[in-house]
């Protein structure tokens, strides 16, 4: 059964995005991301990606450390699949397939956060954008990454992030724009 976004789930999601970072009226907390120094990168001998348009892109595996908003967390993008996904049918248009990024977010300081799958998107060379689907439950494979979850500090929070793709073209990047971040942050998928 296909999900459908209504207003009240519209809402949630602007409040869960907004929870990702923290809500906070004070505005000199200038956001950092950074890359984590304890965590291996993914295969260096990858070809080189084409520019994007932000100042810094990662790789699979790749761990980043965000601080913004009196919130500290890591988050890393461990794998992408878009081939050989199935599911009920029916559930997608015709010319789409399914896509999964696996994600995993660590909260590294004290005050709990919240986590949802809405900050996560997909680029495409030729500009289009694809949100993360609100479909949940059995129909994907799992682990499922929650649609709402509070981690508390020192926990983790794991899964698979489900999106609506087109059957022609790969995505170029996993981007992640949590609502205190100037910019999101890139990790750039292997060609193939």
């Amino acid at each position: 059964m296909r999900r459908t976004t209504t207003l009240l789930t519209l809402t949630t999601c602007l409040l869960l995005t907004g929870a990702t970072t923290g809500c906070s009226s004070d505005t000199d907390d200038k956001p950092t991301v950074s890359k984590a120094t304890h965590t291996p990168s993914a295969d260096a001998s990858s070809p080189s990606p084409t520019p994007s348009p932000s100042p810094e892109t990662y790789k699979l595996g790749d761990t980043i450390d965000i601080e913004t908003s009196g919130y500290q967390f890591a988050v890393t993008v461990i794998a992408f699949a878009d081939k050989g996904i199935t599911s009920v049918p029916g559930l997608l248009k015709a010319g789409e397939k399914w896509a999964q990024v696996e994600v995993k977010v660590c909260n590294t300081g004290s005050e709990a956060l919240g986590v949802s799958p809405f900050p996560w998107s997909l680029a495409y060379a030729d500009g289009v954008r694809v949100e993360a689907t609100s479909v949940s439950g059995a129909e994907l494979p799992g682990p499922e990454y929650p649609v709402e979850a509070r981690v508390r500090g020192g926990d983790c929070v794991r899964g698979k992030v489900p999106f609506e793709v087109p059957e022609g073209g790969r995505a170029e990047r996993v981007l992640y724009s949590p609502g205190d971040l100037d910019e999101p942050v890139e990790w750039v998928l292997p060609k193939g």
